[in-house]
């Protein structure tokens, strides 16, 4: 088969898991919305588990050219960090809570894969808040391994949230309260200025 039908698959299968979750969806099902005979599936994957870790590492590539895009812009620290904040909430807006779970209940090369991008989002946040520092806008008097541990500690932790009004929260605004929280809590005056101008992008994807 050729790579850019294995490309196709990876594409397909990935909505499919973000769209109803991981457990939920079998090779069956993956080959019934592909149009596909289970047989040439399992050609090219040969289980379900080999397809997921496909469509995290191809995911994960995409976010961190994302980053690597934001971090290298001549953008300043506080506009940097609220268009990672923006991309973040579009990528947890397009994902389902049963993907989410799934992610995190599981023991396999896929949490690795979600390891790994995690391993990245600490030192692009580390690098961006001590960028930040060095241009007045972030507290200097920061510990910024402390900061940004506890800054991704909290990522992981929101999505878990359980008692919340189902119909009236979602991921979105959840993210959009903490993060509102940590700038405004990490930046100096002169910071706190850059981001009343440009908070509203934050919520945008909500």
């Amino acid at each position: 088969m050729s790579e850019e039908t294995r490309e196709y698959i990876i594409g397909k299968a990935q909505s499919l898991f973000y769209r109803y979750g991981i457990r939920s969806i079998t090779m069956d099902f993956i080959a019934s919305e592909l149009s596909m005979s289970k047989r040439t599936l399992y050609e090219n994957f040969k289980n379900k588990e080999e397809l997921i870790v496909e469509c995290m590492q191809r995911d994960r590539k995409v976010k961190e050219g994302e980053l690597c895009q934001i971090f290298a812009s001549k953008r300043n620290t506080i506009e940097k960090l609220v268009l990672c904040y923006n991309r973040i909430i579009y990528n947890i807006n397009r994902t389902s809570r049963s993907f989410q779970l799934d992610v995190e209940h599981m023991r396999s090369k896929v949490t690795e894969e979600a390891d790994k991008y995690r391993e990245k989002q600490f030192q692009y946040i580390r690098d961006i808040l001590s960028k930040g520092v060095e241009e007045g806008l972030i507290r200097p008097d920061l510990n910024l391994d402390i900061a940004t541990t506890l800054h991704n500690q909290q990522m992981m932790l929101f999505g878990q949230i359980n008692n919340r009004p189902a119909d009236e929260w979602n991921y979105g605004e959840i993210l959009a309260v903490y993060t509102k929280i940590f700038l405004y809590g990490i930046v100096t005056d002169k910071g706190r200025k850059v981001l009343d101008k440009n908070y509203e992008q934050i919520t945008q994807t909500i």
